[in-house]
């Protein structure tokens, strides 16, 4: 069968150590395969077989707090991200990936 490449970029950020966390939710749907997440860009890659695997990892994200980048956020049905480890994320993903280098203020 042939795959095809999902590129999706999510609103709320999540640091390096969640990855794991999140990429194990998205293996658990059949047929999502080669799942790479990408902190720093807020981005997550994989492939699927078909568009049902996809809508079902779409809503796998949402409801982990990580809707597609431009998905309107309803405030009444709003899931908080996951990751709290990245609040600061730009800061936290900086220093996880860095190990050794602190901010300079």
């Amino acid at each position: 069968m042939k795959s095809g490449m999902a590129k999706i970029e999510v609103q709320n950020s999540f640091c390096t150590k969640c990855s794991a966390k999140i990429k194990v939710e998205l293996l658990k749907i059949e047929n999502i395969t080669n799942v790479y997440l990408y902190p720093f860009d807020s981005l997550i890659v994989f492939n699927f077989v078909r568009a049902n695997e996809l809508s079902t990892a779409l809503n796998t994200l949402m409801a982990l707090g990580y809707p597609p980048k431009g998905d309107r956020i309803d405030i009444g049905t709003y899931v908080h991200p996951w990751c709290q480890c990245s609040i600061n994320s730009r800061e936290t993903l900086f220093q996880n990936t860095h190990a050794g280098l602190t901010k300079i203020e």
